[in-house]
């Protein structure tokens, strides 16, 4: 036994180390269950390697980490290290949890060498996950030696505070101290969490964590957030991951955003790492930290605003403007692509713009109809492909798919009333619901006003089972959903900035409403989802002073979009059906300027 073992073993009270088959691995391991599938690790060579999987839910999409696992058999690494996110989770239901876990565990058996656990929030979520966790997995955060490198895996979750809002503790603080303390001529350190705590606010301990990293070389890997951003700090590298299966747009490599496994080679020199595409092979600058602000900022420019059209027919042909904007410090070109539409045949004045550092364009647009006797309210959309391209480095170029829909909308106006509805879910005062968003087996009507003072919107919803349950996720439930914007009706028309969006479950037989996402709802917003003998009703009231902020004097529009989930198993949540008004905002099939109103002159 060497030395450093000796020790080892000499201070270890409540459990015991193990020498494993391989010799090169020191690991504490419980007399009952162990956050690992197993030790017998695959390390034939004197330089070792090992993969990392990333988030495979929050979204997931269902066949990508099987497939993945796939492939790692194929490359025969010595083991497999996690960040997280391994099931869907955020709830309370053992049954469900106990189903999700096997499902998961059942691709891990097909790995033909050790996987190692870490907790994401999906895994993470509550107290009652929380004590599933450490059932199952013996430890949330615990450490190992292998070759002289030594793996810490920590939880960002143990303080059940949710996403974006990671930490780590005190006590899980004190036990990394140790470990480093411990192992203080190690060569090489890897970290692996959750969230990402560095770009997060009060991450608790995690900034005493990264002040005695700094000293050693390391490297630290996190997910969390869907899209990969390498980052140079604390004298190492720290690297959020993108997705092996979990949500994503998968605009690829210029955004990060791509399904991916991390193969690191750990060698004398340190390490290198390669990220594995299930469709390519690119290194650890895949996407760095310059390119996604690169984007960022080019993205929120609002680089393309096209002009909505209202119209009460569709008999002739109809103009729109697209207006082309780079605030940007080096030129872009951006190429027009027309699509097919059954009913409206777009052209436009030109398909290839260069535009200058911190300049406009504008360009014209046609909208014609393809057939006679359209109706406006039918219509469907044609697409518009804006491809933006940009030379960011002598070595770095990107190419940016914009994609929009546009077709001429229905002139909707928001009719003034004297009254003041009270928001008390009785829609005894409103007149009229006429306007039908949504139609499932539910069906949802809604209405606008105003008075002087206040913007009021109300909806009835009819559905025969209205399932809601406070201890389980607003999503996995019944809920109703308006998002909102106030900007002016060409500034709100495509993906509106600082719009607002109020998700709400029912309030029904003592039971309180959940509210998701209200951060940004002022307070003096009046809002109510309450039960009703045939389902729900919502009402809202909204000062006036809000809408004439945003749009600089009096205002003139707004526009929103309604979305529902109807679930009528409580048993099985994900038979929950998902619907919206509008294709949603952002997406690829987002309907330029749909949803907007305009107030009665």
């Amino acid at each position: 036994m060497n030395f450093r073992l000796y020790l080892l073993v000499f201070s270890l009270v409540f459990s015991a180390l193990i020498h494993a088959q391989d010799q090169n691995l020191l690991i504490e391991k419980n007399e009952g269950v162990n956050p690992w599938s197993s030790l017998e690790l695959n390390n034939d060579q004197e330089q070792f390697q090992f993969i990392i999987v990333t988030d495979r839910t929050g979204g997931h999409r269902p066949g990508v980490f099987e497939e993945a696992v796939g492939k790692i058999n194929l490359l025969q690494p010595e083991f497999v290290m996690s960040v997280g996110d391994l099931i869907e989770g955020y709830t309370t239901d053992t049954s469900i949890l106990n189903a999700e876990w096997d499902e998961f565990t059942g691709f891990i058996d097909q790995l033909e060498m050790p996987f190692f656990y870490v907790p994401g929030n999906h895994d993470f979520t509550n107290e009652v996950q929380g004590k599933d966790y450490l059932k199952r997995f013996g430890r949330d955060y615990y450490h190992f030696v292998y070759k002289d490198v030594l793996f810490l895996c920590l939880n960002s979750e143990d303080q059940f505070r949710g996403a974006g809002k990671g930490t780590i503790s005190e006590p899980q603080y004190k036990y990394i101290e140790k470990a480093l303390q411990d192992n203080p001529d190690v060569k090489y350190t890897f970290v692996f969490l959750h969230q990402p705590l560095w770009i997060q606010d009060d991450p608790k301990y995690w900034p005493q964590v990264e002040a005695i990293l700094e000293s050693r070389p390391h490297t630290v890997f996190a997910g969390h957030y869907h899209h990969y951003v390498k980052r140079e700090r604390n004298n190492g590298k720290y690297v959020m991951l993108a997705t092996t299966g979990g949500g994503s747009a998968l605009r690829g490599r210029d955004f990060g955003e791509f399904d991916h496994v991390v193969w690191v080679t750990m060698t004398k020199a340190g390490p290198v790492v390669a990220n594995l595409w299930l469709k390519g092979i690119w290194d650890e600058n895949v996407a760095t930290e310059y390119s996604e602000s690169f984007i960022k900022d080019l993205l929120s420019s609002q680089l393309v605003q096209i002009e909505p059209v209202f119209a009460d027919d569709f008999i002739g042909d109809k103009t729109f403007s697209i207006k082309l904007t780079n605030h940007m410090d080096v030129p872009i070109t951006v190429s027009i692509e027309e699509g097919f539409g059954w009913d409206v045949w777009i052209t436009v004045d030109s398909h290839k713009v260069t535009l200058m550092p911190n300049s406009v364009e504008m360009l014209g647009g046609q909208m014609h109809p393809r057939k006679s006797n359209l109706v406006i309210d039918d219509l469907r959309a044609t697409p518009i492909k804006f491809v933006v391209s940009a030379d960011i480095s002598e070595e770095s170029s990107l190419e940016i798919p914009v994609q929009v829909q546009v077709k001429p909308l229905p002139h909707k106006n928001i009719k003034k009333t004297a009254n003041s509805p009270k928001i008390d879910g009785k829609l005894e005062e409103w007149k009229m619901l006429d306007e039908v968003s949504i139609a499932t087996d539910n069906q949802l009507k809604y209405a606008i006003t105003h008075n002087n003072t206040h913007l009021f919107i109300a909806a009835e919803v009819k559905d025969a089972n209205v399932v809601i349950n406070p201890g389980n996720s607003i999503t996995r439930q019944d809920n109703l959903g308006l998002h909102l914007s106030f900007q002016s009706s060409i500034k709100s028309a495509k993906a509106p900035s600082g719009s607002y969006y109020l998700k709400t479950t029912v309030a029904k037989d003592g039971l309180v409403a959940q509210v998701q996402s209200p951060a940004n709802i002022p307070a003096d917003w009046e809002y109510l989802c309450t039960g009703s003998a045939s389902g729900y009703n919502f009402e809202l009231a909204i000062p006036l002073s809000h809408l004439n902020e945003i749009q600089g004097g009096d205002w003139k529009s707004l526009r929103l979009n309604w979305t529902m989930d109807d679930l009528d198993d409580a048993s099985d949540w994900q038979k929950i059906v998902r619907t919206s008004q509008f294709p949603n905002w952002g997406s690829d099939s987002e309907i330029v300027g749909s949803g907007i109103y305009f107030k009665s002159q």
